[in-house]
């Protein structure tokens, strides 16, 4: 009987979590001042909702503003502004952020950002609440930011790979959704694309374990990458016409830009810096009016504890982790956002550890009560 109860009370846990997440990240939308590149993207948002009421489609394969980032999240933003951003995007564009075009632009990633904390409470419902409850993840999946859509698709990636891994039916159809949403992950923003090496790397681990061998592995693996890189192209129009030169520009951009840009040279953060903004808490930034509580060092220390456990369990997640931080550590570019390609993971291993709690709470429970008999 409680076994049949189990899948029920994981869907009731996630609906609790995404509409958690979502009044903690409503709130800190209704609340945020204008950050420092939502002018830009809500700029770009309204030239993609203006061509949508122009009716112009082609213009969607020559326009992408800021070019060196997918057009996806902007794109969403511009369909999200369309009743309202006429009259908003008159003036400065970081005004703008405030008015009812910026809060609708805002409710997409408050949207995502909800969804994928109640996806990883399907997992573990503990895991969920962590990352609704993470404050740098409710600063930067309430605002114009190009975070909450890859978050939440990198999520699926990974998710969608365990489930083929685990020989769920249909098994072919989970690895093929497993690149899609990868693909989507890259258009969303280059930087959450690294969970695919986590996935290759797990991949890689369990070959020698299975029956298929290594030229299963390499078939699939193959076509998995190239369902992948379809689903990037058919959402980046902007690509269309040029594949090769404008994703070569893009990737030269952020090359160059970590390297000599004037804000990453003068900002002098440490290779360690992502470490530091993982124990930050971003209610120190911000008034008390836009963030209930703080959670970050609490779900920081606990997921250290769960590691091991999540090893054991799922070991992409913790690949995941460590491909990420590996990253973060050597790129020099070294923003706060930066740290929400972590959040998932880290809150999962956090989760884990409460397990791990839990059990042994009940385990000296039943032991105590055999004892008293």
């Amino acid at each position: 009987m409680l076994k049949k109860l189990i899948p029920i009370l994981r869907i009731l846990a996630a609906l609790l979590v995404i509409a958690l997440a979502w009044n903690l990240r409503w709130k800190a939308a209704s609340n945020l001042p204008p950050d420092a590149d939502e002018g830009i993207y809500l700029s770009a948002a309204s030239q993609f909702a203006d061509l949508v009421q122009l009716g112009d489609w082609a213009g969607f394969l020559q326009t992408n503003p800021n070019p060196e980032h997918p057009p996806l999240n902007k794109i969403l933003f511009g369909w999200a502004i369309l009743p309202t951003f006429e009259k908003d995007m008159i003036g400065d564009p970081n005004q703008a952020v405030l008015s009812p075009s910026g809060f609708n632009a805002r409710r997409v990633s408050v949207a995502f950002g909800a969804l994928t904390a109640g996806v990883l409470a399907l997992v573990n419902p503990f895991a969920g609440f962590f990352l609704a409850a993470h404050t740098m993840t409710i600063k930067y999946s309430s605002e114009i930011m190009l975070e909450a859509l890859p978050s939440f698709t990198s999520l699926l990636a990974v998710l969608c790979y365990v489930a083929y891994k685990r020989h769920n039916s249909p098994r072919n159809l989970w690895w093929i959704a497993s690149a899609i949403f990868l693909g989507l992950t890259a258009a969303g923003k280059f930087l959450y694309a690294l969970v695919g090496f986590a996935i290759l790397l797990d991949w890689i681990i369990s070959t020698p374990h299975t029956r298929q061998g290594w030229g299963f592995f390499l078939r699939t693996a193959t076509l998995w990458g190239s369902f992948s890189l379809l689903a990037f192209l058919v959402a980046n129009p902007y690509l269309w016409p040029d594949p090769i030169g404008r994703l070569t520009e893009a990737l030269a951009y952020h090359s160059n830009y970590s390297s000599s840009a004037q804000e990453v040279v003068q900002s002098g953060f440490p290779i360690y810096q992502p470490f530091i903004w993982l124990v930050t808490s971003a209610s120190d930034w911000h008034p008390q009016n836009v963030f209930m509580f703080s959670l970050d060092m609490f779900i920081v220390s606990m997921s250290i504890f769960g590691l091991v456990r999540l090893w054991k369990n799922e070991r992409v997640f913790v690949l995941w982790l460590a491909v990420g931080l590996a990253f973060l550590l050597v790129w020099p570019t070294k923003w706060p956002q930066y740290i929400l390609v972590l959040t998932a993971p880290l809150s999962l291993a956090a989760g884990e550890a409460v397990l791990i709690l839990f059990k042994a709470i009940w385990s000296d429970l039943i032991g105590f009560r055999r004892g008293s008999l």
